[in-house]
């Protein structure tokens, strides 16, 4: 390579030039001229090449800040350091070299310095969070403690105020939600929560844990009012239960839809143009809980001392029912005959619509009854709606944090859930795949305090996932006891390590507690403590444990693997 001969003073003019062009984008292609004439010299390449090549490479590195860019620069400079000498290449390469490695040595430590203190902020930020997070998790332990103190006692003395009964049932529902990120950042930390803001996210996320804590927090606050006006209520008169007695008890998660009914059936004055018969329609599923919500309201005192009759219809449809043989059919749940004003209460339990003459015909043979008879209607089909004189109320399912108190409370019993972690872990993957089912609720409980260890329950759980997993690529759907209709389902024993029969599961239908009932139970074949031969069964699927105490009845067919 021929060596090139640096005039001093072209290189001065080089380096003035080339210091203010840099300052000046617009002009990347004059100083790729001045760097491909020089570097021409070395390089065999057409020189209108390294010119372009020259310009892209400086647009680059001056854009992004690259510490090369600056090498150039101080090869250029390498011109003005002498007047008198020479250059070649090879005489100026150590001294680019070195300067190159200055930076590039530079440059690397400045980016370990960097990633190094980036790290060691990332550990105390984690560290910080999580103390928060445990510390969020204290006092939403004790605010929930606080929150049961006041609805414990609120459930022992008659509260009559509506305003006082939507603030207790808006602690309940705070409370149950509290219950449920609790046990979930706990016991099941990978699992993500659906917080208030109705966002999931993981269960460990402080920012929506500390909106939860002070949401709670100020409602327990702002309850002082409402304890002094608790201490004013009478008492109830009956023996306090341990909450799991108490919700063998009561019907859970109902509270505001009975005080709904109540207040309709103690209403006095009929809707305008109801004539003297209000109309109440209750719509849901098949066993959400419609009749033994109707049952619990009728056996409330104030209900059975305002009216003086109360009667109970249950059938498929009304289409060929007439006046006379309409009340033939009603069963008479409790009669007052020292109650004021003959006042009636009439209860219609329906699986589907009713006709509309029917209906008609039906409805203008009662409401000639004393002012302040009220009737009820129960069905599956939101099509009743239309016959009544109030607006409908509508039974949904429990939302995931009441259901998960409800199956929580129900599995362990008097245990404390902290002392079996693992099996909290277990039971809340259950909660989650039953989907608000309240007879998966009390018959996978039952399954749980029978067989009350680690193992079981883990086998009860794979059991749970696979029943669904089949039923629901047979259906097509979510195979419950609430949405399937004239689809058999499949189980099987969950106890067992291998099953050798499987169970068809028919249609569900209720019976009432004074009724003979099957000797063979459900949880029986379940369990394995009973084991008829193959065949076709009629087998108790469930025994209600809350008044009116319903048994529901199933067809069954057993068959070998």
């Amino acid at each position: 390579m021929q060596a090139s001969t640096l005039d001093p003073k072209g290189g001065t003019l080089l380096h003035t030039e080339q210091s203010r062009l840099l300052q000046n984008s617009e002009n990347h292609a004059k100083i790729a001229k001045i760097f491909s004439r020089e570097a021409s010299q070395y390089v065999s390449c057409d020189r209108s090449s390294i010119e372009s090549l020259g310009c892209g490479w400086l647009q680059r590195s001056i854009h992004a800040a690259n510490p090369l860019s600056r090498l150039v620069l101080h090869f250029l400079n390498l011109q003005e350091e002498s007047a008198a000498t020479t250059y070649t290449l090879k005489e100026s390469l150590p001294k680019i070299m070195g300067f190159a490695a200055e930076i590039f040595s530079s440059v690397v430590v400045a980016e370990l310095v960097n990633r190094c203190m980036s790290f060691l902020f990332a550990k105390c930020e984690n560290k910080q969070a999580t103390a928060t997070v445990q510390e969020d998790l204290q006092l939403l332990r004790r605010l929930l403690m606080r929150g049961d103190t006041i609805v414990e006692e609120a459930e022992r003395r008659h509260v009559a105020n509506r305003d006082m009964l939507r603030q207790l049932s808006a602690l309940r529902d705070a409370a149950y939600r509290g219950y449920y990120v609790l046990d979930t950042v706990r016991f099941n930390p990978a699992k993500r929560v659906c917080y208030p803001s109705g966002e999931a996210d993981d269960a460990t996320s402080s920012g929506e844990l500390r909106k939860l804590v002070c949401s709670l927090e100020a409602m327990i606050d702002g309850m002082d009012g409402f304890v002094v006006l608790l201490m004013s209520c009478p008492p109830l008169y009956r023996e306090p239960y341990s909450a799991h007695l108490f919700m063998d008890r009561c019907m859970f998660g109902r509270n505001m839809e009975r005080e709904r009914i109540m207040e309709f059936l103690l209403q006095t004055e009929p809707p305008p143009g109801a004539g003297n018969l209000g109309v109440l329609p209750i719509v849901g599923p098949a066993h959400i809980g419609k009749s033994t919500l109707v049952e619990h309201v009728c056996h409330d005192v104030k209900v059975c001392s305002h009216f003086s009759l109360i009667m109970v219809f249950s059938g498929n449809e009304l289409k060929d029912e007439t006046a006379a043989s309409f009340r033939d059919k009603c069963v008479i749940k409790h009669q007052n005959d020292q109650a004021s004003k003959g006042r009636v209460l009439i209860v219609v339990e329906l699986l589907e619509d009713v006709d509309e003459e029917a209906w008609k015909r039906l409805y203008s043979s009662e409401r000639s009854m004393a002012q302040g008879s009220k009737m009820i209607i129960t069905s599956r089909s939101d099509k009743i709606v239309r016959f009544g004189t109030t607006q409908a109320l509508g039974l949904k399912c429990l939302p995931i944090e009441a259901y998960w108190y409800l199956f929580r409370t129900a599995a362990f019993g008097s245990d404390d859930p902290g002392q079996h972690p693992k099996m909290v872990s277990l039971a809340l993957e259950m909660a989650i795949l039953m989907q608000g089912s309240f007879m998966f609720a009390y018959m996978g409980a039952a399954l749980l305090n029978t067989n009350f260890n680690t193992q079981s329950w883990s086998r009860i759980l794979t059991r749970v996932r696979q029943y669904f997993q089949k039923n629901a690529s047979l259906i097509g759907e979510y195979p419950d006891d609430i949405k399937v209709k004239d689809y058999p389902r499949y189980t099987w024993n969950v106890i067992k390590e291998k099953p050798d029969k499987y169970f068809m599961l028919h249609d569900i239908y209720q019976r009432d507690s004074g009724q003979e009932v099957p000797d063979i139970s459900f949880l029986d074949l379940q369990a394995g403590r009973a084991q008829p031969p193959p065949g076709k069964y009629e087998i108790l699927f469930m025994r209600s444990p809350i008044p009116p105490y319903f048994n529901y009845i199933c067809a069954c067919e057993i068959r070998d693997m």
